[in-house]
């Protein structure tokens, strides 16, 4: 299931960024909601149940040319609903999954999407009003990249950190081998597991 929503926040660009991981919050609940499980959340976008990636989500932003304001965002979430193992490509048999093969139930996506609809127009009021505590405190709570050894792919670079905190603009907090603290932003880096997807 893909959907996408489009917002129009009336905010600084700055103010939105950590949209993509608050969608990943709501599609959290909307997942738990309608099929009584909570997925985890992979910095700084992945849903995983298991193991195994189950939903991303992408946001896009809009700028107006001269000033630099937001004109709007755009964010899309899929979610791997009632898919057989046959259905992913071979390749992606071992690290992805779907909400029918965790639980063996049937998903109705209608509900589910309009589960994430209504926790999106939550997210949507929070974002709109500063009030994003709650859902840094969820992301804290169900993300499983904290407090693993990770690696940072840069460009040709691989290097391995451990992964303390989210911040409040939901940036990685890691410490590098040398002991230094650093936050890393989305765009600078990927973070994968150093023994496959997850682990």
């Amino acid at each position: 299931m893909y959907l996408s929503a489009l917002l129009r926040p009336q905010l600084a660009p700055e103010s939105v960024l950590p949209l993509t991981a608050l969608g990943a919050v709501a599609a959290c609940d909307a997942v738990e909601r309608t099929c009584g499980v909570r997925p985890q959340i992979k910095w700084t976008n992945d849903l995983v149940l298991n193991g195994k990636k189950l939903s991303g989500t992408l946001t896009e932003l809009s700028l107006e040319g001269e000033s630099g304001a937001l004109q709007y965002a755009v964010i899309g979430i899929g979610v791997n609903c009632n898919n057989a193992s046959e259905d992913f490509p071979p390749e992606l048999r071992d690290v992805a999954t779907s909400l029918y093969l965790e639980t063996g139930k049937r998903v109705q996506r209608a509900a589910l999407a309009a589960a994430l609809i209504e926790e999106l127009d939550k997210l949507y009021a929070a974002l709109q009003s500063g009030d994003t505590a709650s859902y840094l405190t969820s992301y804290r709570r169900d993300c499983l990249t904290l407090g693993r050894e990770v690696q940072l792919l840069w460009q040709d670079v691989k290097e391995k950190v451990t992964a303390l905190d989210v911040d409040e603009q939901f940036g990685l907090v890691v410490r590098r081998a040398d002991g230094t603290v650093e936050t890393i932003r989305t765009g600078e880096v990927s973070v994968r597991g150093l023994y496959g997807y997850v682990e």
